[in-house]
């Protein structure tokens, strides 16, 4: 216990000799430190909470929290993330444990309802448990889908009719929530729609609504004839997107003739402006044209002859005229027979007509009207703007049965505003070469102000010191008594002095065994 009495005794003489500032500011860091210490340990000794399930159902959180305490997992809930928490070391073996249990469910149940049969049900309970698994697992399918939060399924499926004609088509709805910062596009709404067509039979994709939390009806941006899709996935109208290929045609054009024209009159002194008209209708036309031959008949496809010859004897059919000779029985005079001769001939001739039939199919976007101003820097002469027009007009593609109009004009540009800009500019220069200057004029000023000073401090010093012959005389112990140094170490060692005085009275034990010590040592 000497060592302990002596090193107390010089740590008491160390922290009597110390100023009060300086005390303080051990006290301070003392302080400092081990709270640091502690709740670095307390920091260290707590566990790392990781999320073992985010964003569940009710059903499977009380389900997943009864396991836990069941189990005496220690956990703890986040109600601003819906999410359970687990020290960060048994994440991965508590969800295989959960998974080994079917946990979580993901709040759907799907087919593994059939796995409990149940007795006596009748057929209309049979009928909504298959509802029921499906739209579980449908539900579970969309999920998957990234930006997918929550899915929830709704399917009517109608009661078979006798008549096609009765017969009400599937239907169903679907309700998406987004995860938090995410989007969704026609993609990925039209595969959701076609994954619920598909899932259900005789279920078409004009009969299936998608609609979100916010209450937008995202199927809508499905329907074909009011919006296309883009390779960004937003939907679109068609009359924007008839306006942009408008558009990118009308820029085409234009970027073609400026670049043409500033090849003569130079970069920013040729305007452009067109307008498209594009014909977005689809038609179809279909014509058949019969075409004779050279004489005019056709082609002779077949010939049918026919001829009839009669050569005999005989009277003339008939009697006296009245209503005697019709009476039956009558008797008719005899005459005598004369020679006859009868021939008959007749041609059928067949002809063939070349036939051409032609359908015609015009596609959309094909240019209905156009009308270009083109309009150039000068005073060009009408010679000189009828050469721009037989330049331009072939290569705008105007065609005047078609109603295209273009006008050709010159006039001076106004150069008011690069004018101004160029004024601006050389103000600016102006301004910036002005601070250069004052800045190395200042800079210089103040090298030439430190080199005076500097000047002016050397010659101080070599005032204020002594000749070389005082420098090298040796000062007197009277002199080195009375210097200030010394002095102000004489106060420093008073007050050091008082205060072991002032603890040798408060403590003359510990100064005794102190002293002791020292005699020791030094024997």
């Amino acid at each position: 216990m000497d060592w302990f009495r002596r090193f107390s005794a010089r740590l008491g003489l160390f922290w009597s000799s110390l100023k009060p500032w300086q005390k303080f500011s051990i006290v301070g860091a003392s302080i400092l430190v081990v709270s640091a210490l502690v709740l670095a340990a307390y920091w260290a000794g707590k566990p790392s909470y990781e999320p073992l399930f985010s964003a569940l159902e009710v059903e499977d959180q009380s389900a997943i929290v009864a396991y836990l305490r069941e189990n005496r997992i220690d956990y703890k809930l986040d109600p601003a993330a819906n999410a359970i928490l687990v020290p960060r070391d048994i994440v991965y073996e508590t969800r295989l444990s959960l998974a080994q249990g079917g946990l979580p469910k993901g709040g759907s149940v799907g087919y593994e309802i059939f796995d409990t049969t149940k007795m006596g049900l009748s057929e209309f309970q049979q009928k909504i448990t298959y509802i029921r698994a499906l739209e579980g697992e449908l539900e579970r399918t969309i999920r998957q889908i990234d930006a997918v939060d929550y899915a929830k399924v709704n399917i009517v499926i109608p009661e078979q009719r006798l008549f096609l004609e009765q017969q009400q088509p599937s239907t169903a709805s679907v309700l998406v929530r987004l995860k938090t910062g995410m989007q969704i596009g026609p993609d990925q709404v039209k595969s959701i729609v076609h994954l619920v067509s598909h899932g259900v039979q005789g279920l078409l994709p004009e009969n299936i609504t998608v609609v979100d939390t916010t209450g937008k009806v995202l199927s809508d941006l499905l329907d074909q004839d009011l919006l296309i899709y883009g390779q960004g996935g937003d939907g679109r109208t068609v009359s924007s997107v008839q306006r942009e290929l408008e558009r990118q045609q009308e820029r085409e054009l234009e970027n073609k003739v400026r670049v043409m024209l500033e090849r003569v009159f130079g970069p920013g002194r040729v305007v452009v402006r067109i307008k498209v008209d594009l014909d977005f209708d689809r038609r179809t036309s279909s014509s058949k044209e019969f075409i004779p031959g050279e004489t005019g008949r056709g082609v002779l496809r077949s010939q049918q002859n026919m001829e009839e010859t009669y050569t005999g004897t005989g009277g003339p059919i008939g009697g006296a005229p009245g209503t005697t000779t019709n009476i039956p029985g009558y008797a008719v005079a005899q005459q005598q027979g004369t020679a006859s001769e009868y021939n008959k001939t007749e041609t059928t001739n067949n002809y063939e007509i070349t036939t051409r039939e032609t359908q015609q199919v015009v596609t959309p976007g094909t240019i209905r009207r156009l009308s270009a101003s083109v309009l150039v820097d000068g005073d060009l002469e009408q010679d000189r703007l009828t050469e721009l027009r037989a330049l331009v007009a072939p290569a705008l593609g105007v065609d005047a049965a078609r109603g295209d109009q273009l006008v050709i004009q010159s006039m001076k540009f106004s150069t008011t505003f690069a004018d101004s800009l160029a004024e601006q500019l050389q103000a600016q220069q102006r301004m910036q070469l002005i601070i250069a200057l004052v800045a190395a004029a200042v800079i210089l000023l103040l090298a030439a102000l430190a080199g005076v000073l500097w000047m002016k401090r050397r010659r101080s010093r070599k005032a204020m010191l002594p000749p070389a012959e005082e420098r090298k005389r040796i000062p007197s112990i009277q002199e080195l008594l009375s210097s200030p140094e010394l002095l102000e170490a004489q106060g420093e060692l008073a007050v050091l002095e008082e205060q072991l005085r002032a603890y040798a009275r408060s403590k003359p034990e510990e100064i005794a065994n102190l002293t002791q010590d020292w005699l020791a040592d030094e024997a």
